[in-house]
């Protein structure tokens, strides 16, 4: 007998115990992207890459957000796109729910940089701040950059960057506060990533003798930046910079072992850097029923 079948996956939260810390992966969007976005690769380089991946053809973009309680606090690491978005997406507020927590039990927010997609989701559709009980921590020289003057040779593209970025900034002034010592709180490190954009951090989460490095941007095409970390592309402020860091991360990782965790990595988007060859490769974390 013909009967509907299931159009959505049942959920779009997944946790990760971090010593005493809960670690967790609310995916906000899955987004349409395009070969077009890595700017240095030759198109038949990254066709292949992406082709060897075995992933759907144009190729999509996920993005992911991080809730981290702590135990007496939970810190949503970005915000996804809330009212900046599109057609897909948004749905941190709806992963937020399926929890059974409100905007009122969100007690920080803290930014790993100020595009679009990481900030959106601080305020509604009325300008209003979405979380106003809770303190906004940004990088220092992210609210510098993109609360100053727009560039005169600046894209469109950044050109809506800047007034996204100004118009969140705007709504939550009250409530912004400035990332200027690395040291956020017990438990929380600011990891330096400049390039992607002037101030781009990720966040190492520490706790009982674990860790994870929250690694926000460090790439936004898995199958071909982890492979050839030298790619750049067309969001980055500075590209050569954006290379640097991310070969520097890869490398340290993939000696250390320590987990990663990326805005732009596939769902849940943790897991391993391990070296291959010239480049490197992801080893995404094995699901649990347990947390």
């Amino acid at each position: 007998m013909p009967h509907e079948q299931p159009q959505t996956q049942s959920t779009n939260i997944h946790h990760l115990r971090v010593g005493d810390f809960v670690v967790t992966t609310i995916q906000d969007a899955y987004l349409q992207g395009g070969f077009g976005l890595i700017t240095n690769l030759d198109d038949s380089t990254v066709q292949d890459l992406h082709a060897a991946s075995r992933r759907p053809t144009p190729p999509k973009i996920t993005l992911n957000c991080y809730l981290v309680d702590t135990g007496d606090e939970r810190i949503l690491i970005d915000t996804g796109l809330g009212v900046l978005v599109g057609d897909e997406g948004a749905r941190l507020e709806a992963g937020l729910s399926e929890m059974g927590l409100s905007r009122a039990d969100i007690d920080r927010v803290i930014l790993t940089h100020s595009h679009p997609d990481h900030l959106g989701g601080l305020i509604d559709k009325d300008d209003k701040p979405i979380f106003p009980q809770a303190d906004v921590w940004v990088p220092a020289g992210e609210l510098a950059f993109w609360r100053g003057d727009v560039p005169a040779d600046a894209s469109d593209m950044l050109r809506n960057q800047f007034a996204s970025a100004q118009r969140v900034f705007d709504a939550c002034a009250a409530n912004l506060r400035e990332i200027e010592n690395d040291e956020i709180r017990p438990g929380i490190t600011r990891y330096p990533l400049p390039g992607h954009t002037p101030d781009h951090s990720g966040y190492r989460i520490a706790s009982n003798g674990e860790n994870l490095l929250i690694a926000a941007d460090i790439v936004h095409l898995p199958q071909i930046q982890f492979a050839r970390p030298d790619a750049h592309v067309m969001f980055d402020t500075d590209p050569a910079q954006a290379v640097r860091s991310r070969q520097a991360l890869f490398a340290e990782v993939a000696e250390s072992g320590e987990p990663i965790a990326g805005h732009h990595i596939d769902f849940p988007g943790i897991g391993y850097v391990v070296a291959d060859g010239d480049g490197y490769r992801f080893l995404p974390h094995v699901w649990s029923p347990f947390v």
